[in-house]
């Protein structure tokens, strides 16, 4: 579609168009909002609104959707797909934001009904509008008519915004109520985590300029060592600080599975299976110190310039890059004498041993609802079950390249028995005699961030841990041991906590 530059420079008109584009096509939200704000004449103001509107409304299109039929006298598969888009924005701001003049909200729908609907159209957006903000309590009478379904998984639904699929595979899981929690967490906006780059620059020196540039409330975790900082104080991710390697941008989960998990030494060989953008690896490097050799494997030649390009503005030198599909048998042999490294020159693993491999798992990410809303309408079952069957091929294909006593992390950013627990289950049936889980000393977990919560989630050690997204903050720690058997430590950790 070619838009003509005025229109973008209307953010109401733009997440119109953002939201015709996504319900045509549910194509990757994430890359169709970036398409239009980069094209666009608006103010960072605006960008931000725009942003988080279109977010907004396809986080919670199944509850609007609802809500809206209350006050349509069409149903809403006979609506035309503007005027539904034009309800959908006007009754997320008007009841889910309810921080916008209703007067504004209004008018602004009805001028775009104006403009992209058929002649008349508006006549019905300006009624239907002006019935919902007209009444005072609309908002609580919505509740409280969800609150008579009876089916748990319905209720959620609706008033969550997940595909019931969704809601009924976790309640068989994790029972309504918990299966509640994680969905209303889920639908939270997500903070921002971020750690300084140790190898570019002193972490005082660093947080003096985080600080200078207006970003407040911070938050420190892990010694010190990773921040959060609510993403309404500043657009973090557009500074120069990240555009000049100083600092990086990686979720809670993630920083959790390399320090506590992996635990990376220096000197140490570290296999990164499915490593792009590569935040994992860059993570390890610094701990590391840019010592040992990290390989990071991914099957995506744009993944693998994302990659380089993250490692080069890092400063990162122990990082070599492979492009192999890690879902085939021996997927490195075959590709040794060609290896990229960090700087391009071509390179050689002498030794096809590792001390550690990290599976990031090709995964459902329904974890990651809360930074991609759109994570949650485009799975379906059967694409879980296709996954399970990936992830474990990777394992077995990883268990030739590591070392006698190494460690395997297996990780995941979603909720899931199939693609979690039954992975490692089938794995280790395979290898009964060869691999031991190691059980999460789960009395640690909240030591370093939140302690307070340790008695609230009453967690047991087991060999399997799943961080929900309503705990907010968690460390887990794990202990090596001395064993002559492989180790697997197994973390299917939800990313929805930065999103």
């Amino acid at each position: 579609m070619i838009i003509n530059s005025e229109v973008l420079k209307n953010p109401r008109e733009v997440i119109f168009l953002i939201l015709n584009d996504y319900f045509r096509d549910y194509c990757n939200l994430k890359e169709l909002i970036s398409s239009y704000i980069d094209n666009s004449k608006l103010s960072d103001l605006n960008k931000n609104f725009v942003y988080s509107i279109s977010k907004g409304v396809i986080r919670n299109y199944l509850s609007i959707d609802y809500f809206i039929s209350f006050f349509s006298k069409i149903a809403i598969n006979k609506l035309d797909p503007e005027i539904l888009n034009i309800l959908r924005m006007g009754v997320f701001q008007a009841v889910f934001l309810n921080r916008i003049p209703d007067y504004s909200i209004v008018n602004e729908c009805v001028e775009i009904a104006k403009k992209y609907s058929r002649p008349g159209s508006f006549g019905f957006v300006n009624a239907v509008l002006r019935k919902i903000t007209s009444v005072d309590e609309v908002k609580k009478s919505f509740i409280e008519k969800i609150n008579q379904i009876k089916d748990p998984a319905e209720k959620t639904s609706i008033y969550c915004s997940f595909p019931q699929w969704i809601v009924k595979y976790w309640i068989s899981q994790f029972g309504a109520e918990k299966t509640f929690k994680i969905c209303r967490s889920l639908n939270e906006n997500p903070s921002i985590y971020f750690k300084i780059n140790a190898l570019k620059a002193k972490q005082e020196n660093v947080y003096s300029e985080i600080n200078n540039a207006g970003f407040t409330d911070i938050s420190k975790y892990f010694e010190s060592e990773s921040f959060k900082i609510n993403p309404d104080c500043g657009n973090l991710p557009k500074s120069d600080l990240l555009k000049n390697g100083l600092i990086y941008i990686q979720d809670l989960s993630s920083q959790i599975a390399v320090k506590y998990f992996l635990d990376p030494k220096e000197n140490e060989a570290i296999l990164d299976v499915c490593s792009a953008p590569g935040g994992k690896a860059i993570n390890s490097s610094i701990i590391m110190n840019n010592t040992g050799k990290i390989t990071a494997v991914d099957n995506s030649t744009e993944r693998i310039a994302l990659i380089r390009e993250n490692i080069k503005r890092m400063n990162i030198e122990n990082i070599e890059i492979v492009m192999a599909d890690a879902t085939t048998k021996s997927f490195l042999k075959p590709i040794v004498s060609k290896i990229q490294s960090a700087n391009n020159n071509k390179s050689v693993i002498n030794n096809l041993k590792f001390d550690k491999i990290f599976i990031d798992a090709p995964c459902s990410a329904l974890g990651t609802s809360s930074k991609n809303p759109d994570a949650k309408y485009n799975k379906n079952f059967e694409d879980i079950a296709h996954l399970k069957a990936d992830s474990l091929k990777i394992l077995q294909n990883c268990d030739e390249y590591l070392k006698i006593g190494g460690r395997i992390v297996f990780y995941t950013c979603t909720l899931s028995r199939l693609e979690n627990i039954e992975v490692i289950e089938n794995f280790l049936a395979l290898y009964m005699n060869k691999y031991k889980l190691l059980v999460v000393d789960t009395d640690k977990i909240f030591d370093d961030i939140s302690p307070e919560n340790k008695t609230e989630y009453n967690l047991k050690s087991e060999g399997c841990f799943e961080i929900m997204p309503y705990y907010l903050r968690v460390k887990v720690q794990l202990y090596a041991q001395s064993l002559k058997l492989h180790d697997i430590a197994y973390s299917h950790l939800l990313a929805g906590l930065w999103s």
